[in-house]
């Protein structure tokens, strides 16, 4: 079996190891633990936790696509949860470093068929803090969620960000990246950047990455499904489409029966 890559290591530094053979991303620091059947939250939910700067959860972004259309032809919510892969960044952007990144996003594309562009690696400066891609989400989550209609669009913002991110080599730790998106999804920018810069986002934020910890997520991407015994996980890693929906299904029956 191959080591696992590290998409963010340096010389002194081996932080959020990316495992090819398993299509996940590792949070730093979090020991794995199985959550229990008491976790709170509604039975009979999706959950999608991952991270808009995790290249596997871009790598998987067909697929949860697929799995979210089942849900919501099924009835089932389902919901995206951000978890902080490397917040507050802090790694040296030298050739080192983007050298790790530009074979990751080489395996991953290879794997999955997503599109990367490496230009974002011929950036002279950059900070990898996931951070303000997750706190971003997650405004524009509360913001969708205040509209009338179904929230059906929520993983659709998820996937332009990452799509902007890492096929069209943009910065998302800045504001005005969110601009486009905003406008594609019928949000209010100015609304939008009020929110961002808020103490109460990053503190929202924050928040969530613990919640996804307490739920015993320690890499991403995570799919989970909350049924009766409580949590299920029915992808850990990159999956395919048809496997997360018949692990779905499976997920389901048992629970109903």
């Amino acid at each position: 079996m191959k080591p696992p890559r590290n998409e963010n290591e340096t010389p002194s530094d081996a932080q959020a190891l990316c495992d090819p053979e398993t299509g996940a991303c590792a949070l730093p620091g979090a020991a794995p633990k199985r959550a229990g059947p008491n976790a709170e939250g509604p039975v009979g939910e999706v959950i999608y936790v991952g991270d808009p700067m995790c290249s596997w959860c871009w790598g998987g972004s067909p697929g949860l696509l697929q799995l979210e259309a089942e849900a919501n032809r099924r009835g089932i919510p389902f919901r995206v949860l951000v978890g902080g892969l490397r917040a507050g960044g802090g790694d040296p952007w030298n050739e080192r470093f983007k050298g790790f990144l530009r074979h990751h996003w080489e395996e991953v594309a290879a794997r999955t068929g997503q599109p990367f562009s490496t230009r974002f690696l011929d950036r002279a400066a950059f900070n990898y803090d996931t951070e303000p891609a997750c706190r971003a989400f997650l405004v524009m989550r509360e913001m969708l969620a205040e509209l009338p209609g179904p929230e059906t669009r929520v993983y659709e913002v998820f996937a332009a960000i990452q799509r902007k991110f890492y096929a069209q080599a943009e910065d998302p730790t800045v504001a005005p990246f969110y601009e486009s998106i905003c406008a594609a999804h019928g949000l209010d920018f100015r609304a939008f950047l009020n929110r961002f810069d808020h103490a109460d986002a990053k503190r929202a934020t924050a928040n969530e990455f613990q919640a996804v910890r307490a739920l015993g997520v320690s890499g991403f991407p995570t799919v989970l499904y909350r049924g009766g015994a409580g949590l299920e996980v029915l992808a850990s890693g990159f999956a395919t489409g048809p496997r997360m929906v018949e692990a779905l299904a499976r997920a389901t029956k048992r629970s109903e029966a």
